[in-house]
């Protein structure tokens, strides 16, 4: 006689739930693609020299304005490059998320 065996895994329902939500961002962002690239440029190069006139104000260390640097570029090249709308999205969040770390930092 066959012995029958089931295994079950156990998924977090909550880490699903998310990772659809940002599927189903990503394909409304795909609609207005172009759109999402001039948004991107703009905002981040706006965050980008508000936190690097921070980082000058303060005399920081040189490495904070190359971070700034460094991640303001990296979302002008993936969005002025065209590349899949992940990268540009994923590269905006970062880049917003380290400006503005670096403006709080440099504003204490």
């Amino acid at each position: 006689m066959a012995t029958l065996t089931k295994t079950y895994t156990h998924q977090n329902v909550n880490s699903v739930n998310s990772n659809w939500r940002y599927n189903k961002l990503i394909d409304k962002l795909q609609f207005s693609y172009f759109g999402l690239i001039s948004m991107t440029i703009l905002i981040g190069s706006i965050l980008g020299g508000v936190a690097a006139m921070y980082v000058f104000e303060n005399n920081a260390p040189m490495w904070q304005f190359i971070l700034c640097l460094g991640f303001s570029t990296m979302n002008n090249v993936f969005a002025i490059s065209q590349a899949p709308v992940k990268w540009v999205f994923n590269t905006f969040v970062l880049t917003v998320v380290v400006n503005i770390l670096l403006i709080i930092l440099n504003n204490i």
